[in-house]
Order: C-alpha cells, then structure tokens, then sequence
C-alpha cells in the first residue's frame, strides 16, 4: 500500500494582472521504504511540491492522499504533521536553548500531550549516530554535520510513515554530506523508514529509488 499518493496537484499564483503557474497536474505515488528524490532547476516547482505533499501548503488543487487518509478539509492538518509526517530543512532549526536530547524530546511531549516520554529509545537513537556522549550539549557545542544528523532523527522521533526532506546537504561540506546519506540509506534499510527529497545535490542520487526530474511545474522525466 502507497505510503503517499498525489493525483493531478496544480498550483498557481494570482498577481494583479497576470497568473502564474507553478505546477501543473502532477502525479506523485511514494511506496514504504522508498527514497523519492526530486531535481530541477531553481523556480521548477520542487520547494512548492514538497511544501504541499507535506500539507504545509494548503492552496492548490487535486487530490492528496496521506498513510491511506485523503488529506481534505475536514482533516486536522497538524496532527497529520505531528504522526505522519517528519521534515528536514536546510537549516537544522534545533532549539539553542535546549540540550540534544531536550530537543529531540520535545516533538514527543508535544505529540504525546506532554505526557511522559520515555528517554531511554531517543538515547538509543542518538547512539546510530554516535552522538550519545553528546546529549547534554547544546546545539552550539557540536559541529553543523552533528546538528544536521540530529535534525534527522528529530525528524524520525515520532515514527512518522513518510519523511520530507528539503535541500538537506545544502549547507554541508561533501565529508558531512556523505554522513547524511549513510544515515538516510541506513534508516531505510533498517526502518523502512520513506523519504521524498527535494534538492541540488547530485550526491544524493546515489540513494535514491526513483528520481524525478521537475521543470516548469512538470514532471519532464523519470530516471
């Protein structure tokens, strides 16, 4: 069964004269254990999709499909966001003020309604990324790579069915970048854990099933 399904999203922005297109009736479908990559030049729509398939967008057309619910209007998108779905941004945005630890608890408490959330499995997580001696360090008190593979696992606390990830390696050097992919290919071999990934990077080709190549709000190809 199709973790994601996306049936002819089109999306278009109105200025005062003039209408433009952004995407125009694309079909997605994301399988479990699936790392979906899409490329495309700047201004091809990846950004916009991604926001959209991960109902951060809610303005478009079409038909989306969630772990089997159909997203509509009638759907609490923010639990959506807190159980199903889990996202990596260029920027890691860990809390300062909090530990690495803290700041993987916290999408837990708030998940869970601030009830107890058991430590033991995060510590646990943060030992596949060799980060368990750093769990009481503060985001500044560890290197970008570090921070980064924590935003992954943050992304991963909640055991979310699908993982959206916008541009992860974008502010990596290519030893930190390389890291990251081991740790995304090893929590879908692991976890069967699905990725969609919107990016530049051509490295992270290497990981992925399928690629899609996205131009002027079209799926031009599929490699």
């Amino acid at each position: 069964m199709p973790i994601l399904e996306a049936h002819n999203i089109s999306k278009t922005y109105y200025k005062t004269e003039e209408t433009i297109p952004v995407l125009n009736k694309l079909n997605i479908v994301v399988e479990k254990g699936e790392i979906l990559v899409l490329i495309g030049p700047s201004g091809s729509g990846k950004s916009t999709l991604l926001n959209i398939l991960g109902t951060l967008d809610s303005d478009y057309s079409g038909n989306l499909i969630i772990d089997e619910l159909p997203i509509t209007n009638a759907v609490d998108l923010s639990n959506i966001r807190r159980h199903k779905l889990g996202f990596i941004f260029q920027f890691h945005h860990l809390l300062p003020e909090f530990t690495i630890l803290e700041n993987l608890l916290i999408p837990q408490m708030i998940a869970h309604n601030f009830s107890n959330v058991p430590q033991k499995a995060t510590i646990d997580m943060l030992e596949i990324i060799g980060l368990k001696n750093r769990i009481n360090h503060y985001p500044n008190e560890i290197s970008g790579g570090e921070r980064q593979r924590v935003a992954v696992l943050r992304a991963m606390v909640n055991k979310p069915c699908l993982i959206l990830a916008d541009e992860p390696t974008g502010n990596l050097d290519r030893e930190n970048s390389q890291k990251m992919l081991k740790l995304m290919a090893e929590l879908k071999a692991n976890y069967q854990q699905s990725f969609i990934i919107a990016t530049h990077d051509q490295s992270i080709l290497d990981i992925a099933d399928r690629v899609l190549y996205l131009k002027d709000g079209k799926i031009k190809k599929e490699i």
